[in-house]
């Protein structure tokens, strides 16, 4: 599935595999098994497509693999948190939630929080506390 993301094209198509991708990773061994594949820096790529669809999807998959701690840790090497903070103030609610699932899970960790501080995000962070969306106040807290 990820040599698919990779080499995609058609965006309907690539809306599928990442929805199929969201589901894969629910396996026990899913996290260390896309990890030896090249899906963070594809996955990061898509963070600032056009299509909103493939944005949240790429931010959910980005928190679905750092559930795991080695996924955090290589979510964190791969760059994932300068992107994910960008999208906090995206227009679409879907995506900020996204965006702010991620960013908590990488958060779990020194690392990701200092990066995150160090982004200087915090006030829009503390700005979608009051974000219209229940699911991005509640991904937000």
């Amino acid at each position: 599935m990820v040599d698919k993301l990779v080499e995609e094209k058609e965006e309907e198509i690539l809306v599928l595999i990442m929805k199929l991708i969201n589901i894969l990773l629910e396996g026990e061994m899913a996290t260390d098994l896309i990890l030896s594949t090249p899906v963070l820096v594809r996955l990061n790529s898509y963070l600032k497509a056009k299509n909103w669809q493939i944005r949240k999807l790429s931010a959910e998959n980005l928190g679905s693999i750092s559930y795991h701690i080695m996924g955090k840790i290589a979510t964190i090497e791969a760059g994932s948190i300068t992107p994910l903070s960008e999208m906090l103030g995206d227009e679409i609610f879907e995506v900020r939630a996204a965006a702010i699932r991620a960013l908590a899970s990488l958060a779990q960790l020194k690392e990701g929080k200092i990066q995150i501080y160090d982004l200087d995000k915090l006030n829009i962070i503390i700005e979608l506390l009051f974000d219209l969306d229940e699911q991005t106040r509640l991904n937000t807290v």
